[in-house]
């Protein structure tokens, strides 16, 4: 790959130390260990981020919910709808986990 572009960034003394520090601790060249950084760095959550966990989390709390009850009532037809919902609602996780999910919210899993 050709790195023919060059991008420069304004930093204090201090900060030009510390960069060079971590650099030599990674046994790598400045200019690649700010390159791995920087192509490796998430960001802090974002808002969609945050309801997405939060919708992941009532989903987890309704899984839990559902197979407590599955394993308590362990009556057949009962205990299949109620495998058909951890499926649904599964499902559902991935998706929202993959940033797939609607962001409407709501308790429902379908």
């Amino acid at each position: 790959m050709s790195r023919g572009r060059f991008l420069k960034v304004r930093v204090s003394d201090a900060e030009l130390a510390d960069i060079r520090a971590k650099a030599i601790e990674a046994d790598m060249a400045v200019s690649d260990f700010m390159r791995f950084r920087m192509m490796n760095f998430r960001l802090r959550q974002t808002g969609a981020d945050r309801e997405r966990l939060r919708q992941l989390a009532r989903i987890g709390s309704n899984i839990n919910q559902i197979t407590r009850w599955a394993n308590t009532h362990k009556a057949a037809a009962p205990a299949l709808e109620a495998l058909l919902w951890l499926n649904r609602l599964t499902i559902k996780a991935a998706n929202i986990a993959q940033g797939d999910g609607d962001e409407g919210g709501g308790d429902h899993a379908d």
